[in-house]
């Protein structure tokens, strides 16, 4: 990564503190929350089945190493909304405070401004959150074994080969998850960089309104499914990548990724 790019990085994490402020807040809660149950635990203690969305690879590893996927899922959902957010927002709120006036005098493309605000949702924010999982969830687990011994017994022996297969299962879904949702990452994007006033509303008003019109029209729930589907989570990742959404998807995302950076280029509300 050259110097222009990483400080291009850099600005995005000062500008929007919630990419890295919610996920360390959402790992100290879980944390706080351990340290509660272990205090003020009565003696019950149960585990529910598995959710749905469990990558495969999981399903062989054992009960703990699921728990481990689970809570880590905790802290991605809470950097997802934070990145869902910032990508709502990264593009039109400089044309709002008129900064985009500032930065367009300095000689960075709009190429390169518009891939490192993608590049900080769909890599940096999730590859930080991952590292901070690797040391939140056995923290958590530690807390938890000294308090209620018989978390251990119901899950199982803590195995370290164990705990990496969990953790490489678990990078490999969130790699194939980021390509699964990167369509959704642009779109939102490309809403931020149209929108005169509110982007989220833009983001979602069109397939609210093409839902609604399909169900009332058509009788159908075409839409409704594209977007369940679109939304949902990778399960098997080897499954996902061998299915023409991703890659349909993905040709989307590049061409919307096209618009934005043209967008950029000519939109700055002056």
């Amino acid at each position: 990564m050259n110097s222009v790019f990483a400080r291009l990085v850099q600005r995005e994490f000062w500008e929007h503190r919630s990419l890295w402020m919610a996920p360390l807040i959402g790992a100290g809660v879980l944390v706080v929350l351990a340290v509660l149950g272990a205090v003020l635990h009565d003696g019950g203690f149960q585990i529910g089945p598995p959710g749905r969305g469990l990558p495969a690879e999981l399903a062989r590893i054992g009960p703990r190493m699921i728990a481990v996927y689970a809570l880590s899922m905790q802290l991605f959902a809470v950097a997802a909304l934070g990145a869902a957010v910032y990508l709502t927002d990264c593009l039109f709120a400089e044309r709002k405070d008129r900064s985009i006036l500032f930065w367009k005098s300095l000689p960075v493309s709009d190429t390169r401004t518009v891939l490192a605000k993608l590049f900080v949702a769909l890599v940096v924010v999730p590859a930080g959150t991952f590292l901070l999982a690797l040391v939140t969830v056995p923290l958590v687990f530690g807390i938890m074994a000294l308090g209620m011994p018989q978390v251990g017994s119901m899950l199982g022996e803590w195995q370290f080969s164990q705990w990496l297969q969990a953790e490489g299962a678990l990078l490999g879904s969130l790699g194939v998850s980021l390509l699964w949702y990167a369509p959704l990452a642009v779109w939102l994007m490309l809403a931020s960089v149209f929108s005169r006033r509110a982007p989220l509303m833009l983001a979602t008003l069109p397939w609210v309104a093409l839902g609604i019109s399909e169900s009332v029209a058509l009788r159908s729930t075409h839409v409704w499914h594209f977007i369940g589907m679109r939304l949902s989570p990778v399960g098997d990742t080897l499954d996902a990548l061998s299915r023409p959404q991703m890659w349909l998807g993905l040709a989307a995302a590049a061409g919307m990724l096209y618009m934005v950076i043209r967008l950029r280029r000519y939109r700055d509300d002056t």
